[in-house]
């Protein structure tokens, strides 16, 4: 094993403690602890021994990290080694003792002890890591000094590389895995760590060579691409060779079986005619495409005939006219061999003509998942996945072109609107090779939806709804936006371009209708309440700046806040705290500049200030 592979591994360490309390047990003074400027001091000796054969591993170099320092040693003939002046770290207080505790960075390195070996299955591992926790116990007596004899003891247990490890990767259906990267983990410490990995053959099959033996590991498997993944179903004990030959261990590993790595749920990515589209009649597919193969089941089958609870029986294809058709349209349909797309093959299209795909059954009958089990969901810039798909057939008649769309503005009638919305004017020109016209919707920026089809006019007077968002709330947090297109639709109900989008938001500026001016307390300290029409930018209506003081016959006005209190007695509410260098004036003005409302609009300058 390579010395960089080998740094992943983590120490399999038993921890001694020895806890001497160095009190005598006729003693009824306890044990003061030390004080906070004192820094204790202790000893940490330890023993490196092989893990199967109890032998001693002299010559080993060990590393001890704390506080940003390291000491180094080298293990003796016996395999002990000792470090002195070790920061003891933290203490708590025991039965009147002071215990203290470390954590301490351990390294192993056996590179000088593995080059002077000349047989190859008597070496260990290049480097061992592990983080110990010391708990240290005084051997002084009766006063904080006695912190300097502090001794804790640490057990390193290392063995030879001398096992093989051998194994097969399977997918659910028993099938090798080729290319999946197999992690091998040293579990017989917390934590785990990895110590080797390689990858399948392509009969699945993987080998590790040169690992510790007498180890109980772990080994987990992921395929190339990350969409599976397993490990072993437990612990896998490796033998402990004690023999002093040569003699190699080999183990046979369980199967690993890959399962589905996946937590997203599947979805329609494209549907083939798009909603709307005038197509040929000739030949015609409809094709779902979905984000991930969709897992086959008893429901999903297409080669068995209606009545046979498939999703055949959930799918609607219908004629919608204008020519006369069979009243029943048949079809077919076939997943692709990945069954990540499903074609629905109409029969016995006609041009001239208007169609209906009804999918939302089969969408939404809970039975349409991934490998992995997660349900089918709706895809919201797609229209035919969990709604009804439309399409027309070609005929002859011309497609109209897009219309251009204007918004009648007309006061008394069509006005503009305020954050309460209302009723909007449209118009648009006439297109001779138009039979009607279908309208579009679409509410902050959602995707347009039908609002009125068949139209056979040019204008139309909608209501936008509430212009705030949320819709309609007393205390609204932003503005909302109302946007409408038309499509032309031809003689043969196919359905042009769409015209320019009219948006519709909210476009009065707000006013003042009413303000009143009350003591506050203390000497000169006073309240202004505000009254505005529209629900207020809260960052504008609490900047004390937008408030302005005039014709104050030279008193000063200091505004102190002003706090925006929202919807209160059909106005929307802002409390302006000021003082003042001597009791007003009457006649003295209070004007509103910079306040805006959610939309954006300014101060109506018409009624925008007050006289007090």
């Amino acid at each position: 094993m390579t010395k960089q592979s080998s740094s992943f591994v983590k120490l399999s360490t038993a921890l001694l403690i020895f806890l001497l309390f160095g009190c005598s047990k006729n003693s009824s003074t306890p044990l003061s602890p030390p004080s906070q400027t004192s820094q204790p001091k202790g000893t940490i000796t330890g023993l490196v021994k092989n893990r199967t054969t109890d032998e001693p591993v002299a010559a080993a170099k060990i590393s001890l990290g704390y506080n940003g320092t390291v000491q180094s040693t080298t293990s003796d003939s016996a395999g002990a080694f000792s470090f002195a002046d070790v920061s003891a770290g933290q203490y708590q207080v025991v039965n009147g003792v002071p215990v203290f505790s470390g954590s301490y960075t351990v390294t192993v390195s056996l590179v000088n002890y593995n080059s002077s070996q000349t047989d190859t299955n008597k070496k260990y591992r290049n480097y061992y890591y592990s983080t110990v926790t010391i708990t240290f116990t005084s051997l002084g007596q009766g006063d904080s000094s006695a912190v300097n004899g502090m001794v804790g003891s640490i057990l390193l247990e290392i063995s030879y590389l001398n096992t093989t490890v051998k194994g097969q990767v399977v997918d659910l259906n028993m099938q090798p895995v080729q290319n999946a990267l197999v992690t091998l983990y040293d579990a017989t410490a917390v934590p785990v760590a990895a110590i080797a990995q390689t990858t399948t053959a392509s009969d699945g099959s993987y080998q590790f060579t040169r690992v510790d033996n007498g180890l109980t590991v772990n080994i987990e498997a992921v395929s190339q691409n990350g969409s599976l993944q397993g490990a072993l179903p437990f612990l896998l004990i490796l033998p402990a060779n004690v023999t002093t030959d040569s003699l190699r261990s080999e183990v046979s590993a369980e199967r690993i079986m890959l399962t589905p790595v996946d937590d997203t749920n599947p979805y329609v990515i494209n549907i083939t005619p798009e909603n709307n589209s005038d197509v040929s009649p000739t030949n015609l597919q409809i094709v779902y495409t979905f984000s991930e193969p969709i897992k086959q089941t008893a429901y999903t089958r297409t080669d068995l005939p209606p009545g046979d609870n498939t999703l055949i029986d959930d799918i609607a294809l219908n004629f919608l006219g204008m020519k006369k058709s069979s009243d029943a349209i048949g079809f077919s349909a076939q997943w692709n061999s990945s069954f990540s797309q499903l074609t629905i093959t109409p029969q016995g299209l006609v041009g001239s003509a208007r169609y209906s795909l009804d999918m939302t059954r089969v969408f939404n009958s809970g039975k349409i998942m991934d490998t992995a089990g997660n349900l089918l969901v709706d895809n919201p810039k797609i229209t035919g996945d969990f709604e009804v798909l439309q399409f027309t057939t070609s005929g002859n008649s011309p497609v109209p072109g897009a219309p251009t769309l204007s918004r009648r503005l007309i006061p008394g009638y069509f006005p503009n609107l305020d954050f309460n919305g209302g009723v909007v004017g449209l118009e648009w020109n006439y297109d001779p090779n138009a039979r009607s016209y279908n309208i579009y919707k679409s509410i902050d920026g959602s995707p347009f939806q039908l609002l009125r089809s068949d139209f056979y006019g040019v204008q139309f007077s909608p209501s936008t709804g509430s212009l705030v968002v949320p819709l309609n709330a007393t205390n609204p947090l932003s503005a909302g936006s109302v946007s409408y297109l038309v499509r032309a639709v031809s003689k043969d109900l196919v359905e042009g371009s769409s015209s320019n989008t009219i948006t519709v938001t909210d476009g009065v500026n707000p006013r003042l209708p009413n303000a009143t001016v009350a003591a506050a307390g203390g000497t000169n300290n006073w309240t202004y309440t505000l009254y505005f029409s529209e629900p207020l930018n809260i960052s504008t209506a609490e900047n004390i700046n937008n408030y302005l003081f005039t014709n104050t016959g030279g008193i000063t006005f200091t505004k102190t806040a002003a706090n925006y209190i929202g919807f209160s007695g059909g106005f929307y509410v802002v409390q302006l705290s000021v003082s003042t260098s001597a009791a007003p004036i009457a006649g003295y003005m209070l004007v509103i500049s910079g306040v805006t409302d959610l939309a954006g609009n300014g101060m109506d300058q018409t009624e925008n200030s007050r006289t007090f």
